[in-house]
This record gives C-alpha cells, structure tokens and sequence, in this order.
C-alpha cells in the first residue's frame, strides 16, 4: 500500500514538472511575440505626418476628425504603449521565477489588448494618411475638374450648330454641375479637406457622364443631318421611275411611307433635346429597317418585272403547247375508242384538262392587257401567277403524259393477250396429247372437269379479245385466271400421269408375290379394278404400295423414287 503512495505521488510529481516546463515555454513564446509587435508601434512612427497636417489649415469635419484621430494616435503611443512595455518586462520576469501559471493568464490577457491596438493603430494610420493625401491632392484635383468643366464648355459653344435643339439643355446641365465649384474651392482653401475631397470625386463622376452624354448627342446630332438625306432623294426618285416604268408597289406606297419616316426624323430631334440617346438609338434603328424595306420593296418590282418580260412568250409559248397537246390527246381518244374501251376518269381528264388550259389562258391574256395600262401593276404578283400557271401546266402536260403512255399499254395489252391465248392453247393440247399417249382407260371426273374449266375460259379469253371495243383490263385479268388455272392443271396432269406409271410397275413387281401371299392378290385385283373400272389412278397406287409394303417394306418407295429420277426434268 506503501509503496502505491509513493508511485502515485512520484506520477504526480512528475506531471506537475512537465506542466512547469510546458508553460514556461508557452509564457517565453509569448514574451517573445509581444515584444516584437511593441516594438513595432514604436518604429511605425506618424508624429511627423501629424505635425505636417497640423501645419495646415483645417476647418470643419476635416478639423474634428484629425484632432480626435491624433488624440487616439497619441493616446496609444505615448500611455498605452509604455504601459503594456512595462507589464511585459514584469511578466517576463515572473516567467523566469517560476510563476508560470498566473503569467500564463496574464501574458494572454496583454496579447489580446495588443492585437486590439494594433488594428486600431493601422486604422488611424490610415484615416491619417488618407487626409494628408487629400490634403496634398486636393488643389490639383480641383484644377482638373475646373480645366474639364471650362473645356467641355468650349466644346459645347464651338459645336453649338450641331447641337441644335440639345444646346440649351446640355448647358443647363453643365451649369448645374458647375455651380458648386466655387463651394468647394472653399472647402479647398478652408481645410476641410475631406468634404472637399467627397464633392470633387463626385463632380469627376458628374462630368465624365456628361461629356459621354455630350459626346452621344454630338455623334448623333452630325449624322443626323447627313444619314438620312441621300437615302430620301433616292427614293423618291425610285418612285418615280416606278411611275414611268408602270410598276405599282402594294401598301404603303412609297411617298406615304417616306412622310411616315420624316416624321420620325423629326422625332429624332424631340429625343436629343430630351437628350433621351437610347429612345434615339432605338427610333434610329426603327428607322433604318422601314428605309431597308422599302429598298427591298422596290428591288423585288424591278425584278420581278424583268421575271415577267422575260417569261412571258415562253409561258404563251407553254400555253399554246399544252393546248395543242390536250388536243392531239382528245383525237387519240376519239380514234382509240372505236377499238378499245378507254378509262372514263382519263377522257374526263382530258376535258377538264382542256378547260383549266382556256381558264389560265384567259387569266394570262387578262394579265397581259394590265401590263399595258397606264396605271400600271405590282409585278410581283403577275410573276407570282406566271409562276402557279406555269406549275399548273407543268402538272397537265404530266397528266397528258401518263394517259399517252396508258394508250401504249393498250396496244401492247392486246398484243399479249393473243400471245397468252395461243400459248394457253397450245398448253392444252400438249397436256392432251400427253394424256393421249398413255392409252389410259379412262380420266378421273375432276381432271376432265378442270381442264373443260380452262377450256372454257381460254375461249372467254379469245371472245375478249374478239370484241369490238376490246377491254384491255379485263382481258389482263382473264389472262391471270386462265394462267393460273393452267399451272394447276398443268401439275394435276403431272400427278395423274406419275400415279399411272408407278401404278403399273409396282402391280408388275407384285406378281413374284402373288402365288405366296394372297394379300397381295387380293389388293392387285383392287387395284386392277380402281385402275381399269374407276379410274382413281392415285387410290389404286396408294393400295399396292400398302400391301407391298407388307410383304417387302421400302419395295414401293424404291419403285417410285426410280419414276421419279428417270424422269426429272
């Protein structure tokens, strides 16, 4: 228990040594700091700015401010100061000693006032050094905003002719800048420096936004006796030229729409007496883009007069074309019926293609004739309906076109329905004479009626085309259905005649079996009869191959595969 004491002490004792040491440092750090920031207000000495302020003569807010200033300046140099050496050098002492923990508290204390005189110091420094400038700078600053307020009068004088209507209120304007110029000279000479000093940076704001302002008013009042003048007279001799060529404008015209722009420029005018740039700029523009549109306007007539004078034989020329055409193509017509039946919706086609010919032709004869009217025209929209005629005539002469070439189609129809018919005949008779060769004993019920079905509608074929006028439509689709009945025809033959032929070798093959299995016997005699009596070809295949099958299976299957690869094609 004993010895517990002692080792807990002993830790004790040894933390509180480590905690003297640890302050002691701290407190030297301090010591150290302070004594570097104290000495520092010492050699940031002003007291000789501060005499030579003091020198001058100061009056007013100016006085009051420097005397308070100089008081604290004072204040803290020649009592804070020594004050705070003096506690530092005691602080230190008691460092030295040992009595770490208390100074410790205090040197903290000590560090926070200094920081606090510190800023204070740099504030008055500057408050000082701000007025020892003014003072200095503020004479010459005044000569400046004198010389500029002379000079930007000299200006307004000299260009009073261009000024116009914006002289009177710019020099009111100037004056009322001006007349506090003789207050702070007095501020100037006085002393109260920083008044003086408020008003003159106040007044260099003043005259910098009035010679801008000047200067706008200036440009704009110079250019507005020259900018619009040309552009005027120029158009009003484009008006008359219009006149004499004959060419109409739609409205506004241009006399009306150029008294509506003086009136403007006139407002031009109102707006820098007003001394209102930004209304002027935005009329200004307003006014640039009516003078470019009727510069568009007129440019557009003129071209598109030469467009009609240029285009128009060729749309007479176009005219006359498609009347010819449509005429050519109603003759085809006429003559065409008699041996074909024509399209209804193409023989109307054609009528009313030849009407809207005569509409655009009479419009076109109706525009022609105004050209020629002392009153004149707006070219633009003859060019426009030059235009839609020309469109509308481009779609007749493709309508025209694809009845022309329908026409064709009838001829060549005609022609290949004969061709069919003759190859559909001679189909029929080669099936026919194929079937002829076998010496069959007779043809299943539903072949002899689906080849009399083809028969009968190549006949139908033949009367079609026999027929006066001739229907090339219905004639292609009776071509369809003949030929599509045909190739089933075509393979129902193929079938029947495959049936036959196996049906007699595999009957061969099945007399070996014959004697032995009576099976076979019996299904040769079924199939003899289905062959000879019925003449169901296919059943009597199907029933030998099955008793076949029986007796040696793959025999029938081999038999037919052998048909088959002797007569592929």
């Amino acid at each position: 228990m004993t010895i517990i004491i002692v080792l807990v002490l002993i830790i004790i004792i040894l933390a509180v040594i480590s905690g003297l040491f640890y302050y002691h440092k701290q407190n030297n750090d301090l010591v150290e700091q302070l004594t570097k920031r104290l000495d520092l207000f010492q050699q940031d000495n002003i007291e000789e700015m501060i005499d030579q302020i003091a020198d001058t003569k100061l009056a007013g807010a100016t006085l009051n401010n420097f005397k308070k200033d100089k008081n604290d300046y004072l204040q803290i140099i020649k009592k804070q100061l020594p004050q705070m050496q003096a506690q530092l050098l005691d602080y230190a002492e008691k460092n030295a000693n040992l009595q770490v923990w208390s100074v410790h508290r205090e040197l903290k204390s000590l560090n926070q006032k200094s920081l606090q005189q510190e800023k204070l110091l740099k504030k008055l420094k500057n408050s000082l050094s701000n007025l020892f400038d003014h003072i200095q700078k503020n004479q010459a600053d005044f000569n400046n905003v004198d010389q500029k307020a002379k000079k930007l009068q000299t200006q307004l004088q000299n260009n009073m002719v261009h000024y116009q209507e914006a002289y009177a209120p710019l020099q009111d304007q100037l004056a009322q800048i001006t007349q506090q110029l003789p207050q702070i000279n007095e501020l100037v000479v006085t002393g109260d420096a920083l008044k003086a000093h408020q008003l003159l940076e106040q007044q260099q704001v003043n005259l910098s936004k009035f010679q801008t302002v000047s200067e706008q008013v200036l440009e704009r009042g110079i250019n507005l006796e020259t900018d619009f003048k040309p552009e005027i007279k120029e158009l009003e001799k484009a008006a008359q030229k219009l006149q004499i060529a004959r060419i109409n404008l739609e409205d506004p015209q241009i006399n009306t729409e150029l008294d509506n722009i003086k009136a403007q420029i006139k407002e031009l005018k109102n707006l820098l007496a007003q001394l209102k740039v930004t209304d002027f700029d935005q009329l200004e523009q307003n006014i640039n883009e009516r003078l470019n549109y009727l510069y568009d306007r007129i440019s557009q007539e003129w071209s598109a007069q030469k467009k009609v004078q240029k285009s128009q034989l060729v749309l007479a020329d176009f005219i006359q074309h498609a009347r010819r055409q449509n005429r050519l193509l109603s003759q085809n017509i006429s003559r065409l019926k008699k041996h074909y039946v024509i399209n209804e919706d193409d023989q109307q086609l054609a009528l009313s293609s030849q009407q809207k010919i005569e509409q655009i032709s009479q419009h076109y004869q109706e525009l022609v004739k105004a050209m020629k009217q002392p009153q004149g025209v707006i070219y633009s929209k003859i060019w426009h309906d030059f235009q839609q005629a020309s469109q509308q005539l481009k779609e007749i002469e493709q309508e025209q076109k694809r009845i022309a070439e329908s026409f064709d189609g009838l001829y060549q129809g005609e022609s290949v329905g004969w061709d069919n018919l003759q190859q559909i005949s001679q189909h029929l008779h080669q099936l026919k004479h194929k079937l002829d060769v076998m010496r069959l004993p007779g043809l299943p019920e539903k072949y002899r009626n689906n080849y009399q079905m083809v028969s009968d509608e190549a006949q139908s074929l033949q009367q079609l085309l026999q027929t006066r006028p001739v229907n090339v439509e219905e004639v292609t689709k009776q071509i369809f259905v003949v030929q599509e009945d045909l190739n089933n025809l075509e393979q129902q033959t193929q079938n029947l005649w495959a049936d036959a032929q196996i049906t007699g070798r595999l009957l061969q093959y099945a007399n070996r079996y014959v004697e032995n299995h009576p099976k076979i016997q019996q299904a040769a005699n079924l199939s003899q009869d289905l062959y000879d009596q019925q003449f169901n070809y296919h059943q009597a295949r199907l029933n030998i191959s099955q008793a076949l099958e029986q007796v040696e299976p793959g025999a029938a299957q081999r038999i037919s595969d052998l048909y088959y690869a002797e007569n592929k094609d």
